[in-house]
């Protein structure tokens, strides 16, 4: 049988609000020792908001570093609350709506450093809670397609998002509206 790589016990060098990195010394199958490193998010809930007319709300957030607005899906942090808590705040301060029905889509398989839950949400009604400071957000209904567009072609950013509406429109095309929606 193969040898592998051994890790040692994790010491956080880096805590912040939404990130913080560990290390840990690792014993190499050679027996050389190595350093890993390891970022850390704090849990996340990701909200796929569909109106009655089965359109995508999409948002679109100016965001300081990129210096201009980029589309974007609700999203927030999990804290003091369950995940599906977390999304229906984050619905609410986001894109102004609260949802009769949250039903989890997503969880990330493997990444207990990430802990990522991607929810459908449907059955919405306005709804606004005040959001986070500074945060300029829009919110835009679109086709499923014209999002899967933005998401194929890089203009949703950030992969998980991405990710997150191409798995949507490949459950629409190969399972149905009810499939995604319930």
């Amino acid at each position: 049988m193969r040898k592998h790589t051994t890790l040692g016990k994790h010491r956080f060098v880096y805590r912040g609000i939404i990130y913080n990195i560990s290390q840990t010394i690792a014993t190499l199958p050679d027996g050389r020792k190595k350093t890993f490193e390891y970022l850390h998010r704090v849990p996340t809930a990701v909200v796929l908001p569909f109106d009655s007319k089965r359109r995508l709300i999409v948002t679109k957030e100016y965001k300081e570093l990129a210096g201009r607005f980029i589309w974007h899906l609700v999203v927030g942090k999990v804290e003091g609350h369950t995940p599906r808590q977390a999304a229906q705040r984050e619905l609410q301060e986001e894109a102004g709506f609260k949802a009769k029905k949250l039903k989890l889509f997503y969880r990330s398989p493997m990444h207990k450093n990430w802990p990522l839950y991607g929810f459908i949400a449907t059955g919405l009604t306005p709804s606004k809670l005040p959001g986070d400071p500074g945060e300029d957000i829009r919110s835009i209904p679109m086709t499923l397609a014209k999002a899967e567009q933005l998401a194929l072609t890089n203009k949703i950013g950030d992969p998980v998002l991405a990710f997150l509406v191409a798995k949507a429109a490949y459950v629409v095309r190969t399972k149905g509206w009810k499939a995604l929606l319930g």
